[in-house]
C-alpha cells in the first residue's frame, strides 16, 4: 500500500472516531433544547457503570407497569413505543404502547422488560432510569434520593425529562422540589 493511502485511511479513522461521540452529544443536546419537557415522579433502586461513571438509579413510579394491551402480541426485549399522558397532579406516565410510532403525540422507545401471557400487566425499561453526576457526589445523592422516594414516607422526588421523536434525556432530578445539587450543597453547608 501507498503511503498516501495509508495516512488517507487513518485520518479516516480519526474523524469516524471523533464524529460519533460528537454526534451523540449533538443529539442530546438537541432534545434538552427543542424536546417537550414532561415531570416524572420517582422510586427507588446501585448503581455504577464502569464505563459512563456514578449515577442515581431511578425507577418511574407507574410508568414502567402498565395493563397489557389487548391483542398485541409482545415478547421480552421487543422494541415499543410508550405514549406519554399526564396523571392528575400534571406528572408524566405511560398511557399505552403501541408498537407503531404514534402520530401527534409524545413517546419514547421502551424495551418489554417482563411480560408474560398470564399477567394483566406489562414492565418496560425505559430510557430514563440514571442520572449521571459528579463521581463523588453520587453517592451522597442517591441516599438522599432512597430517603424522598421510599413507599409510605416521602415521595417527593421526580425528574425533569425532555422528549422528542421517541428519544429521552433527563434534564434535573428533583427532591422535594429542588434540584439535587443544591439539596446536596444545602447539606454540606449545614455540617
Amino acid at each position: 500500500m501507498s503511503r498516501n493511502l495509508i495516512i488517507g485511511l487513518f485520518a479516516c479513522l480519526v474523524l469516524l472516531q471523533i464524529a460519533v461521540p460528537v454526534s451523540m452529544i449533538v443529539q442530546r443536546e438537541s432534545i434538552l433544547k427543542t424536546g417537550t419537557q414532561f415531570r416524572f415522579k420517582t422510586a427507588p433502586v446501585d448503581p455504577y457503570d464502569a464505563f459512563r461513571g456514578r449515577f442515581v438509579a431511578l425507577r418511574v413510579a407507574g410508568g414502567d407497569n402498565i395493563p397489557r394491551p389487548e391483542g398485541l402480541d409482545l415478547k421480552y426485549g421487543q422494541k415499543v413505543y410508550a405514549q406519554i399522558g399526564l396523571d392528575d397532579k400534571g406528572f408524566a406516565k405511560v398511557s399505552q404502547i403501541t408498537l407503531q410510532k404514534p402520530q401527534g403525540s409524545a413517546y419514547m422507545t421502551a424495551t418489554v422488560n417482563v411480560f408474560s401471557p398470564l399477567t394483566k400487566e406489562v414492565v418496560l425499561h425505559l430510557p430514563i432510569d440514571r442520572y449521571y453526576m459528579e463521581e463523588s457526589a453520587a453517592p451522597r445523592a442517591e441516599r438522599v434520593y432512597r430517603e424522598h422516594s421510599r413507599r409510605g414516607v416521602r415521595q417527593d422526588a421526580y425528574v425533569d425529562v425532555r422528549v422528542k421523536d421517541g428519544e429521552a434525556v433527563i434534564e434535573e432530578l428533583y427532591i422535594g422540589g429542588e434540584r439535587i445539587e443544591d439539596v446536596l450543597k444545602q447539606a454540606k453547608e449545614k455540617k
